[in-house]
């Protein structure tokens, strides 16, 4: 991230349940509340204290884009970056598959995957309102 120019921060604190891991700011992108876990299998996911407060997270911020929950899977070299559900299979997500690419150009290159679909579901829904 600093390498970016960017800004992070471990936040993890073994008493304060359901906090995030860290928080994310890739220079001139919003600020992500990231779950960080290891993945073993080809499941991973928050505990149910830390989905309801990444649900949270994502209720108030309504799309804004002003922080933007995420969990983020390691396995192996690769990165897996997802928003925050009980369970996330490793095929659902947005990965680069090689660690040649820095870990903030993934984060940036998922903040704009995620925002098109954004803006392409808000389209679909007034195109329907206007039929």
């Amino acid at each position: 991230m600093h390498d970016g120019g960017g800004y992070a921060r471990r936040i993890e604190d073994q008493f304060a349940v359901g906090m995030c891991d860290m928080l994310l700011i890739p220079k001139g992108l919003p600020v992500f509340a990231a779950e960080i876990k290891r993945v073993r299998d080809n499941v991973f996911g928050p505990t149910p204290r830390q989905l309801i407060e990444l649900k949270r997270l994502e209720d108030v911020a309504d799309n804004a884009g002003h922080i933007i929950p995420v969990m983020i899977g390691w396995h192996e070299g690769v990165y897996y970056f997802h928003k925050p559900k009980v369970k996330i299979n490793r095929a659902e997500c947005f990965s680069i598959t090689t660690s040649d690419m820095p870990f903030y150009k993934q984060l940036a290159l998922y903040y704009y995957s995620q925002r098109s679909l954004n803006e392409q579901s808000q389209n679909q829904g007034r195109s329907a309102r206007s039929v």
